[in-house]
């Protein structure tokens, strides 16, 4: 398995309202017949190299590109030309919990549900369906509706279903710092142990979730990789961001 990125970038074009009224703006458009167009680099020539066993820990600050990596990475979100992303192994994107689950169903049906999405097969998701249950602690709610859940609950089922449905590569987009911290604390003990071989990138502003739990750290600063490669060096080039 690896995952590398070479010179990723990203460029959304956007059009330059230079005016601070609604109206002016209107106006503007509705009369000129010139549109300008600025480019914004969401992404600018990105490159790491990741293998079997690697976790690379994302850090930016709002607006940096981390969501935008994570988008590109799972294919949700095409690269500007000249970009290479090289990825082998199965790959696992979770960007948005909320999206993988169905309100008015079961827990049950959800757990099939979400699998199937994810791309697992349903006698699959059938062989694990007790251990799923057993792990989000909700072996008694099977048959409860998901709505009617708190909001900790899904959050304790969604990690379940994700982590115990075998994967090689995980792409986590904040995922993991939501929810109980008990809960929380045993995903990533679950992670640690079964995911020794795999390849997982978290993007998380929890400096002590990345500190314990990843080997590498790629930092990212309005679209700039600014460092890549061991956690505690790269924190302290993070650090000359946030203080400026």
């Amino acid at each position: 398995m690896h995952v590398e990125v070479k010179n990723l970038s990203l460029i959304y074009k956007i059009k330059n309202l230079d005016g601070s009224f609604l109206r002016k703006n209107l106006i503007k458009k509705i009369f000129s017949k010139k549109k300008t167009i600025e480019q914004f680099w969401a992404l600018k020539n990105i490159n790491f190299n990741l293998t079997n066993g690697d976790r690379l820990g994302v850090v930016g600050t709002n607006g940096s590109g981390k969501s935008t990596l994570i988008k590109c990475l799972s294919g949700i979100l095409s690269p500007t030309s000249g970009s290479e992303i090289n990825i082998s192994g199965k790959f696992l994107p979770i960007i948005e919990p909320w999206s993988l689950s169905e309100p008015t169903d079961s827990v049950e049906n959800n757990i099939f549900l979400t699998g199937l999405i994810l791309g697992f097969e349903k006698n699959y998701i059938k062989d694990n369906l007790e251990n799923i249950l057993e792990f989000s602690e909700l072996k008694d709610y099977k048959n409860f509706q998901f709505s009617s859940l708190s909001t900790g609950m899904k959050l304790k089922l969604i990690f379940a279903i994700v982590f115990l449905l075998k994967t090689e590569i995980f792409f986590i987009d904040e995922f993991l710092t939501t929810g109980d911290e008990r809960f929380r604390e045993k995903s990533y003990n679950h992670l640690m142990q079964e995911t020794k071989k795999n390849i997982t990138i978290i993007c998380s502003h929890e400096r002590g979730t990345i500190k314990s739990f990843c080997n590498k750290l790629l930092v990212l600063n309005k679209g700039n990789q600014e460092y890549f490669g061991d956690v505690e060096e790269g924190f302290e080039t993070y650090d000359k961001f946030l203080k400026v």
